[in-house]
This record gives C-alpha cells, structure tokens and sequence, in this order.
C-alpha cells in the first residue's frame, strides 16, 4: 500500500509542475474568446421573468420536500 502512496505523491508532483510551467510560458486568452465559457467572462440571464415553476429554487424545494417524506416513511 505504500508503494501506492508514493506513486501517487509523484503523479501528482509531476501533474502539479507541469500544470505549472505550461501556464507559465502559454499566453492567456482573450476575453472575448472566454465569453460562454468561464462564469466571469459571462452575462448571468436573469429569472425575473419566468413562472414559478421554471425556476431552479422551486423545483430545489420539490426534491427537498420529497426526499424529507420518503425518509419520514422509510424509518417505519
């Protein structure tokens, strides 16, 4: 099992330091061609003008309120 460890300390090491050097000498990308892909390069849509029942926090509250009955009931 230790021989396991060490093998995945030095993949790991190995990962890590190249990660690092190819970032080090890659030139960044413009913003403009991040737009869609990286959360902060991209306009958020707004649900404002959606019904209830097209929003995320309603259909959270669906599955968390089904889940609480069917644990209520699994205890029995």
């Amino acid at each position: 099992m230790a021989e396991n460890m060490f093998r995945a300390l030095w993949a790991w090491i190995i990962c890590v330091t190249v990660t690092v050097v190819v970032s080090m000498f890659t030139t960044p990308k413009p913003e403009s061609e991040l737009k869609g892909l990286v959360m902060g390069c991209t306009e958020l849509p707004s649900e404002g003008d959606l019904a209830l029942y097209q929003r995320p926090i309603f259909w959270a509250g669906v599955v968390a309120f089904v889940f609480v009955v069917c644990r209520s009931f699994s205890g029995r």
